[in-house]
């Protein structure tokens, strides 16, 4: 996998999302396998920035249970969430609205057609301060309101912290480094939960350029997603086609998001997204959003940069990249764009 360190190949326009089975890094298999699976997560980083991920570990039951938590939630009176709204929030967790916290300032913007519920993961024994951002402060409802909500959701968010952790080791033998070499920006990672309710749309009503959530990169280092059987999420591939990413059950959608494309020098690809229920029913979607500790200093890995192909981007912590894009997000109630996904937007 020597090419890393020159120009990328071509991108390949896939026209379905890649599935890739993470249970020889969790089972301990022999290195031969965890290489094989490497390649191919490499290949999907390369091609899309996205693929299917199975041999997790995660029970389908507990995922099920997930969903079913999020529409109790979401189908609590407007006033319960509004206890929980993520303005009373210094860590801006907790409940937003369609329109974002503040819909009134934006009279201007368009809005996604979405609620959000916004958690992360607890403190872990003997964990710094440096970097830690919102861990441990979440708003949570009261147990009277929605018994076993915060339960749940605490145990899930240590559960897939736990398979960003075994992926991260994955993504490292992709990249010619050693298995070992993301663990300790790993070992407090940044992993934010969130709850994303998508009502159904009446399309008699819509505005133009109306999504359930509009096109966007992710800002972290990648994102584990499980959706419900409803569907809706869309790709877009090299070729600058659409390409629908639909539920396969037991499987979370793995992206890149702007943090590893950085770390990677464009060789992994943050790639756009965006959300459209088509269904007569509400959907729920519920990614984790996985970064290293916040006080990671990320910059071109020595195996994405060479003769011909020189580092693209100055180091960034890694809180203060996240921090700075979540801002204008909280500002404007809709996704917020670095400067490589609005060339994309406008291309496209």
């Amino acid at each position: 996998m020597d090419e890393h360190r020159g120009p990328a190949r071509e991108r390949k326009a896939v026209t379905r999302l890649p599935v890739i089975d993470l249970s020889p890094f969790l089972e301990d298999h022999g290195f031969d396998e965890r290489r094989a699976v490497a390649r191919a997560l490499r290949d999907a980083c390369i091609d899309i920035g996205f693929f299917y991920l199975t041999g997790h570990g995660i029970p389908q039951q507990e995922f099920d249970d997930v969903i079913a938590m999020g529409h109790r939630f979401f189908e609590l009176p407007l006033t319960e969430k509004m206890k929980l709204h993520s303005n009373r929030s210094a860590a801006r967790l907790g409940y937003r609205g369609m329109g974002g916290p503040n819909p009134e300032a934006n009279p201007d913007k368009i809005p996604d057609i979405k609620e959000r519920f916004h958690m992360s993961r607890e403190v872990l024994p003997g964990e710094p301060e440096e970097g830690r951002r919102n861990a441990g402060m979440s708003l949570w409802p009261d147990d009277a309101a929605i018994p076993g909500f915060a339960e749940l959701m605490r145990k899930h968010i240590r559960e897939r912290c736990a398979v960003a952790q075994y992926l991260a080791r994955a993504f490292a033998l992709s990249l010619d480094l050693p298995e070992s070499y993301f663990d300790e920006m790993y070992r407090y990672p940044s992993g934010n939960l969130v709850l994303n309710y998508y009502p159904a749309i009446d399309r008699t009503k819509l505005r133009e350029a109306q999504w359930s959530f509009s096109p966007h990169s992710d800002y972290n280092a990648f994102t584990l997603l499980y959706q419900d059987s409803l569907g809706g999420l869309q790709v877009l591939n090299a070729a600058g086609e659409w390409i629908d990413a639909p539920s396969i059950p037991g499987t979370m959608v793995v992206n890149i998001g702007d943090l590893f494309q950085t770390w990677t020098n464009d060789l992994y690809t943050s790639t756009l997204h965006r959300v459209f229920n088509t269904s007569s029913n509400a959907r729920i979607s519920v990614p984790l959003f996985a970064s290293p500790n916040g006080a990671t200093i990320v910059r071109c890995l020595e195996t994405c940069a060479g003769p011909g192909n020189p580092p693209r981007y100055k180091p960034v912590q890694a809180d203060e990249y996240v921090k700075t894009m979540l801002d204008e997000a909280y500002q404007t109630g809709l996704p917020a764009l670095g400067g490589k996904t609005a060339e994309r937007l406008r291309t496209y």
